[in-house]
């Protein structure tokens, strides 16, 4: 039963670790080892590997899940939950998070809590019209970073789901850079599908007749694709940020993206 206790506190601690608890707390308690050794510490953080202990005097112990008493390690389960929570709470409240939450996803890049407070307000506000819209449109799971890079001259954007934003921020943007990160232009296929400046694939040309006629052509090139592409500010509107949608979504399918 011991053994079973402590293997499972372990994989909890696999699950939902590493979390780190308030350095202010002081939390001092007897732990117990392994071996029966007692120790007056605070709980300070836990990882896969090590369950992380200050003592009164300041210096901190390292421990290894087996080697803490089976009752200490479930106690050290719970203060790492606890502390989990406090944290998500805490990001949630100062507006760290990954923001809204569905099929598609989008965070901010580590250090963004030293970007200027307007380009992070624009970043952001750019993001959320841009994602809720995708997730009440469109079927795409992913998530992506969006990156404050005021040297790109516009925004770029990868498959791997980076996004550099650079001298222009507004939705618009926002939805085209998604779709680079969604493959098109990006996707290690997207070439093979174009020539003498056309896509070729059966998807998008049906999706692109279905919305323009029969007579509806779709041109890309080695990034982007027209019309629908948003490729400028005044390429958007309602009914064009919905061919948008449908476009990347046959474009995908082209590409075999599931």
């Amino acid at each position: 039963m011991i053994r079973s206790t402590k293997i499972l506190c372990a994989l909890a601690f696999m699950i939902s670790l590493p979390v780190l608890a308030d350095d202010k707390t002081d939390g001092l308690r007897t732990w117990t080892s392994a071996n029966g050794t007692k120790v007056e510490a605070a709980f300070v953080s836990a990882s896969p590997n090590a369950i992380v202990l200050r003592k009164k005097d300041g210096s901190t112990l390292s421990l290894s899940p087996s080697q803490l008493a089976p009752e200490d390690l479930v106690v050290a389960s719970r203060l790492a939950e606890e502390a989990k929570a406090a944290g998500n709470q805490a990001a949630a409240d100062s507006g760290e998070k990954d923001f809204l939450r569905g099929p598609f996803t989008f965070g901010l890049s580590d250090g963004h809590e030293n970007w200027p407070v307007d380009r992070k307000k624009a970043i952001v506000d750019a993001m959320e019209a841009a994602v809720s819209f995708v997730n009440e449109h469109g079927k795409f799971k992913k998530h992506v970073t969006a990156n404050n890079s005021p040297g790109t001259p516009t925004a770029d954007a990868n498959y791997d789901g980076w996004i550099n934003w650079g001298g222009t921020i507004n939705r618009r943007v926002a939805l085209h850079e998604i779709s680079h990160t969604l493959g098109i232009g990006t996707h290690p296929e997207w070439r093979n599908f174009v020539k003498d400046g056309k896509w070729t694939g059966r998807h998008a040309i049906a999706q692109l007749k279905e919305l323009d006629g029969p007579d509806a052509v779709v041109y890309a090139d080695h990034m982007h694709f027209w019309p629908y592409g948003l490729n400028f500010d005044n390429e958007s509107s309602p009914q064009a940020d919905l061919g948008f949608i449908k476009m990347v979504e046959a474009f995908r399918k082209d590409l075999g993206i599931r």
